[in-house]
């Protein structure tokens, strides 16, 4: 389960009187914390160039030269960048993983993320608080989002790798 859903179930069970929001809302955050820096490590410290990435990249025309102005619009907007992939449901890993990928000092990083999740979280939290009886739609509605982020990232890669190809020809 994704962490808006649980926080939505948690704020349902606070508006009950089972939890107590004093303890509920820290945990998730610490728990979505927790799982952000395990990707940012992977990204940072993982293997560099694993083989499958490399046949990926190729075929999709991601060049070492994209990575590289990826890596420094990283470095040069950081709060952006971590903020909307934070937010913006189903390419949060996506971005967490290029942020650490990036070298993005971890203290700015987790400043950011802190900050991000804190208020993510209230809302989701707040959000289950007062329509936490509709869980299931709501969690209808995150999952639709996320497909919609997914699907619209995949087809702007499709479109640039379309492009290149034909300035190829």
């Amino acid at each position: 389960m994704e962490g808006p859903i649980i926080a939505v179930i948690a704020g349902l069970l606070c508006s009950r009187g089972i939890m107590d929001p004093l303890y509920a809302y820290p945990i998730i955050v610490f728990g979505d914390i927790i799982g952000d820096s395990l990707v940012y490590m992977l990204g940072r410290y993982g293997k560099s160039k694993p083989l499958f990435l490399a046949k990926i990249k190729r075929r999709i025309g991601l060049t070492d030269a994209k990575m590289k102005r990826a890596r420094a619009y990283f470095e040069a907007n950081p709060r952006k960048t971590i903020s909307l992939s934070k937010i913006i449901l189903g390419i949060g890993v996506a971005g967490i993983y290029m942020a650490g990928n990036a070298k993005v000092a971890y203290s700015k990083f987790i400043s950011i993320c802190l900050l991000t999740s804190a208020a993510q979280y209230i809302f989701y939290v707040g959000l289950g608080y007062l329509f936490g009886q509709a869980y299931v739609q709501i969690n209808q509605y995150l999952n639709f989002f996320a497909s919609f982020s997914i699907v619209l990232a995949i087809a702007l890669i499709l479109f640039f790798v379309i492009k290149s190809k034909l300035k190829k020809l």
